[in-house]
């Protein structure tokens, strides 16, 4: 008989008696270390340990109901359940620790039928345990989710928005659900034009690429004006992405002049294209030398006034090094640090350390040398920014208005298929934003 599942299954103990200590040091590594207990459980056949049930219960044909992850591991952590009678899911910054809502001191949450909700990166990192601000601000179990469409159920005294209006927004987390409280300034109507997928595709996304572009210095708000300078290029990893398909688009909005694309297949290249970008250059087949050869040429050998690079260890450092004189690398997330599988293997773990010991220290004395800048951020963490938010969405509905940018490509699933949905995100192989339709609350 084989030692191997004896020796995975004391581990997996001995680790998860070591987390309830970890929990009172640091709960993100808590964390981790109970998705390396469900590592090796899986790895060796057995079942995982359990903690405490998971809110709710199994529910029936034409109940309210969400999709939560009961803890960190593989897609098998992903479930539907029940949600109670006169709940609602919510974001932390509404009630922190708290899975359902049933009631608030807050006086100005809109309740909204849920027929949308997109599906991020973000979210497998949730799956995984490497998401902090989930961690920090809701622990698990969590039902995630960041973007929602759907119809307005109930509103607040003063509220510009009225019941059976068809509304999208931004919840800080769960929005996996058909019923979800969300703060008014979080919410705009969708346009007649847009269907409720499309609007549900746009949150996350079109805010994150505002965001970077405020901050490399391509501003869509007057009060957040820079001088540009000359060189007014731009470099956007991959650009066929839900956050690369907006930085291509709204950097032209915002007065960028030469918007290269990197994408990783040659297939994703025609839509990248179709987006605006003036160039694209697809990695399939050629070493990395010959990319961002092809990267510097598509510049006319000059380096980029704003680089923006959600893929981690694989490009940071050449991104930085392909910036010219003043330019800025935005770095919103780390893509290429994670495996491609749906659960982190032992030998996964061991790249990720890998990855983390290669990951480039940038030296502020050498930047100040260079005149190039490093700039970070999650607005997974902006639940105090309510100002600066509520002015980028109100700069996204005015363009969404006026039809100035192309609608995301959307994959449309359905809620029984998140599990899916994980797997084809992480795989790389999607195009555009991964959306599923809750079949509730349409009109």
């Amino acid at each position: 008989m084989s030692m191997l599942p004896l020796v995975a299954s004391t581990a997996a103990s001995i680790i998860l008696a070591g987390s309830v200590f970890a929990a009172s040091k640091d709960e993100l590594l808590m964390n981790q270390v109970k998705a390396v207990a469900s590592t090796l459980c899986d790895w060796a056949g057995l079942s995982r340990p359990q903690e405490n049930d998971a809110i709710g219960s199994r529910p029936g044909f034409g109940e309210e109901r969400a999709v939560e992850i009961v803890q960190p591991g593989g897609t098998a952590q992903i479930r539907t359940l029940k949600i109670p009678e006169g709940a609602t899911t919510t974001g932390y910054n509404v009630a922190r620790r708290t899975k359902h809502l049933r009631g608030s001191k807050r006086d100005d949450l809109v309740e909204v039928g849920v027929s949308h909700f997109a599906i991020n990166f973000a979210d497998v990192c949730i799956r995984l345990g490497l998401y902090e601000s989930a961690i920090r601000n809701v622990g698990y179990p969590i039902v995630p989710g960041f973007d929602i469409a759907g119809v307005v159920t109930k509103v607040p005294d003063n509220c510009d928005l009225k019941v059976g209006d068809r509304v999208f927004g931004a919840t800080l987390f769960g929005g996996y659900s058909t019923k979800v409280s969300v703060p008014k300034n979080q919410l705009r109507e969708v346009p007649q034009y847009v269907t409720s997928e499309q609007a549900a595709a746009l949150p996350a996304v079109s805010l994150t690429a505002l965001h970077a572009l405020t901050i490399a210095g391509f501003p869509a708000l007057s009060k957040c004006s820079i001088p540009l300078g000359k060189n007014k290029s731009v470099l956007v990893h991959s650009a066929s992405g839900g956050v690369g398909g907006m930085l291509v688009q709204f950097a032209k909005l915002c007065g960028a002049e030469n918007v290269v694309g990197v994408v990783g297949r040659k297939n994703k290249t025609e839509y990248a294209i179709s987006l605006g970008c003036d160039a694209v250059v697809y990695k399939e087949g050629k070493s990395k030398g010959e990319w961002w050869k092809e990267v510097e040429e598509a510049n006319g050998g000059v380096g980029y006034k704003a680089i923006f690079d959600a893929n981690g260890v694989e490009t940071l450092q050449a991104s930085y090094e392909h910036l010219d004189l003043c330019g800025r690398l935005v770095v919103y997330g780390f893509h290429t640090n994670l495996d491609n599988g749906t659960s982190l293997s032992p030998l996964s773990w061991i790249r990720m350390i890998i990855g983390f010991l290669k990951m480039p220290r940038f030296d502020a004395m050498q930047m100040t040398l260079d005149s190039r800048a490093v700039l970070g951020f999650n607005l997974s963490f902006f639940e105090n920014e309510t100002e600066l938010i509520g002015d980028y969405f109100n700069t996204i509905t005015t363009w969404l208005s006026a039809k100035k940018f192309q609608l995301p490509k959307v994959n449309l699933y359905e809620m029984d298929e998140v599990a899916q949905t994980h797997e084809l995100i992480q795989s790389g192989k999607s195009i555009g934003k991964i959306v599923v339709r809750t079949n509730k609350n349409e009109l």
